[in-house]
């Protein structure tokens, strides 16, 4: 069912959030008409050494979804919760937005837990719309990335991509394993010997020269990344995009970060609900905001109708 839990405030007292150890989020602050929002900084997320020793765990727990014929794997959202929920760990986003019965505590949680009717949309028209030849050698953003299934699709037809999510524990907990699930490993002899059993190896250096990952505020991701205006290596050929425009109040940021984060010949792909009831964003609202900031084009390339509206917008700069 689609809620949206911007009811729960979010408490000073909670010890999710204002716990004190060294792992505690740093915040950026972000003055709104309604007061301030305390955003989290960015940050690079590295491939764990425990998300590896638990990957068997996570193959046992997984189900294959088949875009067109590339079947991409990934965790089922229900044994995630309750792994989370169940589990001492550093960041604890998720078990407070499980705990609060919400799936969006703005500043804290940002959805992305739950893989979204939005993201098979535009999974599949990406299956139909683009060759999957045509990935080799792209680099491709998967923005406010979740459960990591449209930049996954993107990586295994060849691209090289960087996957953001505004919750680090998301990242950790959630989008790579799910990655790691669609990473081929290479395989070696256990202590090189050739005639001991074969055991499975990530080449984690190798992996991180095409697959990076990145927590925080949106804007602060951009800002981290930037190794100047027109330097074109840190730019992307396609940002893809799913269910992030409901709040209003962050759209400007998402736009200010397409702007800075996208190729001069790249596009955008923008798949979310014409209209999101009771938080005030919609595609027609987000539309209005393109137009007046000026810096790019746009057209809605795929319609559904059924259920609540659903549209998949695309964006390419002036």
């Amino acid at each position: 069912m689609f809620k949206f839990g911007f009811d729960v405030e979010v408490d000073s007292d909670n010890p999710f959030v204002n716990e004190s150890n060294e792992n505690e989020k740093e915040l950026v602050k972000t003055t709104s008409k309604n007061g301030q929002t305390e955003w989290y900084k960015a940050e690079q997320v590295a491939i764990s050494a425990e998300t590896l020793e638990n990957l068997d765990v996570y193959k046992l727990n997984a189900t294959t979804l088949h875009i067109a014929d590339l079947p991409i794997q990934h965790i089922v959202t229900g044994f995630l919760i309750e792994h989370i929920t169940c589990n001492n760990n550093d960041n604890k986003d998720i078990a407070k937005a499980e705990q609060t019965h919400s799936d969006l505590i703005p500043g804290v949680y940002e959805g992305g837990a739950k893989i979204w009717e939005c993201t098979d949309d535009l999974l599949q028209y990406l299956a139909k719309q683009i060759k999957p030849q045509d990935w080799q050698s792209k680099r491709v953003l998967d923005l406010g990335c979740g459960a990591g299934l449209l930049g996954i699709y993107a990586y295994r037809c060849g691209a090289e991509v960087h996957f953001q999510d505004y919750n680090k524990d998301v990242l950790t907990q959630i989008t790579i394993p799910n990655v790691l699930l669609n990473v081929k490993t290479q395989t070696k002899p256990v202590d090189e010997d050739p005639t001991k059993e074969i055991e499975e190896q990530f080449d984690i250096d190798a992996l991180e020269q095409t697959l990076q990952f990145y927590a925080g505020d949106w804007w602060e991701y951009a800002q981290l990344t930037a190794k100047g205006v027109e330097d074109k290596a840190e730019k992307f050929d396609y940002i893809l995009t799913s269910e992030t425009i409901y709040n209003p109040e962050n759209q400007q940021k998402l736009l200010d970060t397409f702007y800075a984060k996208l190729n001069s010949d790249g596009v955008v792909l923008v798949a979310a609900k014409t209209y999101y009831f009771g938080v005030g964003g919609g595609l027609r609202q987000f539309e209005e905001l393109i137009t007046g900031d000026k810096r790019f084009q746009f057209k809605v390339v795929w319609t559904s109708k059924e259920g609540v509206g659903r549209e998949i917008l695309e964006l390419r700069l002036k």
